[in-house]
């Protein structure tokens, strides 16, 4: 019988619960024993709390808030449970706060405890409590709150080794893996040889899940190893609608996985002549990133320190081109939304660089509400920081230049800064770089392969909101195999290590790029309408339109031929 762990501290985050949940039912009518180790409030500092989503002091109650919500939850699901400070003695807990308190402040960083980097392990925690990277170690409130993530994290190793030391073990489920005291269960179960299954919401597609083998939530290693089986592979018809359907979802604000960042509307003029620029020369949109969840990570650092240190290298460049135009479009959740607040220390560096920029170089903050894919498609190149606008643009077939780590840097089509000074070299690359069938291809197999292929459909669960899902099964028994087909590839690694992602098939390999090419065909030059479209439909057919707005009349009439078919069958 596999024994299976969940490491489960958040039991007031229960959309999340509700994944592994679920996952947990199907592992036992597989047959797995699972367990659940729950905190009980002996953490000062966890990621229930930052400061730059509440913007106030950590809730005196937060920890007996979670812990009621955790015992209701256990309860609910008939579930067997522990509480980590049964494996924490007195003697531990006082060594763990000395250890931390006693910290100096400029090894809070590099902080080992019992040969564990724990001062990197919750820098990620750190970094996305404040929203700023590097954490200001000049600030007693950060230090503070760093020696309280330090004390945790001590605390949670010490629970879990103790736990293993008295528990087998062969698998663990674990949220995120990325955030403080996951990271250090993440990074224990892994020295012990265990199996983990780490997971997070979908970040692009709604109704999925983001699940990731032997590693954080924020890793792009898993998806690259699955890249490569299929990056030869050909779309068919249905896969290319249906890559063309999310990239008008992404642009409309339409079925999104998280909280939409761009903003609607079209400009009266064109960004060029927004901007006050030239009609003749080329337009660069240089797209800036989020970057609180990857800072400070050595796993995800690129060639770059910050992006900010790479807006500047490119602001210096253009400064002596007199052929180049170029906007950087500030990432809108840098100005904050209704769940964090904004990066305020990076914004300033922004604001700060706008007075000194040259003639052909504009920036564009948060609140200038540019609709990004708009730009895309008006600009002649991209430069980007990481940001999921870079592939989308490239599924325009437009140049694309890659500075950080993303789920697309290994697309061949894409140009890549491979590290500081090479960067002039490759912005001069761009200059003769022209829109591209291959880059479009490309772009769009990549974009289905991860949005379709990496984050998994979950059926067995309904989403309801941003924060709030339900289950769309009755009995755990609907669970069974063959019933589910995610939740048979994510059991089956759990319980006996088969891979988690899905291979090419004969018929995969053996498809060829014609559909591929009828269909980027038609988007170039969208068919007829037919004879029984309306008046006003043939009338909206003419007026100009962008390319995602033929897009949206090529997938409209599309779905409706289908019905047609299938009405006629």
């Amino acid at each position: 019988m596999t024994q299976i762990l969940i490491f489960s501290p958040f039991g007031l985050w229960i959309y999340h619960a509700a994944y592994e949940d679920t996952i947990a039912l199907a592992c036992k009518v597989r047959g797995a024993k699972v367990d659940y180790l729950r905190c009980d409030g002996l953490l000062p500092e966890c990621d229930l709390h930052w400061d730059s989503k509440e913007n106030a002091p950590r809730p005196f109650d937060l920890c007996q808030r979670c812990q009621a919500a955790a015992k209701t939850t256990m309860h609910s699901i008939g579930a067997a449970y522990r509480w980590l400070g049964d494996f924490v003695s007195t003697a531990e807990t006082e060594a763990a706060f000395s250890w931390a308190q006693e910290m100096r402040v400029e090894n809070l960083r590099n902080a080992t405890f019992e040969e564990l980097p724990l001062g990197q392990w919750v820098q990620s925690s750190v970094i996305s409590y404040f929203r700023q990277y590097p954490p200001d170690l000049n600030n007693w409130h950060v230090v503070s709150v760093y020696r309280g993530f330090l004390y945790s994290a001590a605390i949670v190793a010490t629970g879990l080794r103790n736990y293993l030391k008295k528990n087998k073990v062969d698998a663990a489920i674990l949220f995120n893996g990325r955030q403080s005291i996951t990271r250090v269960a993440l990074e224990l179960f892994r020295q012990s040889g265990i199996r983990v299954l780490t997971h997070e919401r979908p970040e692009y597609s709604r109704g999925h899940i983001n699940v990731r083998p032997n590693t954080h939530c924020m890793n792009l290693n898993p998806f690259g190893e699955l890249w490569k089986e299929w990056a030869e592979i050909a779309l068919d018809r249905p896969a290319l609608e249906a890559t063309h359907k999310w990239l008008l979802e992404r642009k409309t604000g339409v079925n999104l996985a998280w909280l939409p960042f761009n903003s609607g509307g079209e400009p009266e003029t064109s960004f060029r002549a927004k901007m006050g620029f030239r009609a003749d020369k080329q337009l660069w949109v240089l797209f800036t990133s989020s970057t609180d969840e990857t800072a400070g990570d050595p796993v995800m650092k690129g060639p770059f320190e910050s992006q900010y240190e790479f807006v500047c290298g490119v602001v210096q460049w253009a400064a002596e081109r007199s052929d180049v135009q170029l906007i950087v479009k500030v990432h809108p959740n840098l100005g904050g939304n209704s769940y964090i607040g904004k990066a305020v220390n990076e914004l300033r560096l922004y604001e700060e660089l706008k007075p000194t920029l040259p003639d052909n170089v504009r920036i564009a903050l948060p609140e200038d509400l540019m609709n990004a894919y708009l730009l895309a498609e008006e600009a002649d190149i991209g430069l980007a920081f990481g940001s999921l606008i870079g592939l989308e643009m490239a599924m325009l077939g437009k140049p694309v230049l890659l500075a950080a780590r993303s789920l697309y840097e290994n697309c061949s089509t894409i140009l890549k800064v491979g590290s500081k000074e090479e960067l002039p070299e490759m912005l001069e690359k761009c200059l003769d770089a022209k829109t591209d069938r291959e880059i479009q291809r490309e772009a769009f197999r990549l974009a289905y392969c991860y949005i379709s292929r990496f984050e998994m459909e979950f059926p067995a669960l309904k989403i309801l909101g941003i924060n709030e899902v339900e289950p769309s099964y009755s009995q755990p028994e609907e669970f069974g195999v063959g019933k589910d087909r995610s939740l048979d590839r994510i059991c089956d690694y759990v319980m006996s290590g088969s891979p988690l992602y899905e291979s090419p098939n004969e018929c995969d390999i053996a498809r060829t790029t014609s559909e591929e090419d009828a269909f980027f065909d038609e988007l170039r030059n969208p068919p007829r309408i037919s004879d029984d479209t309306t008046a006003d439909e043939s009338k909206s057919s003419q007026e100009p339109r962008d390319f995602i707005g033929k897009l949206a009349r090529r997938l409209f009439f599309s779905a409706r031929n289908a019905l047609s078919r299938r009405s006629v069958a």
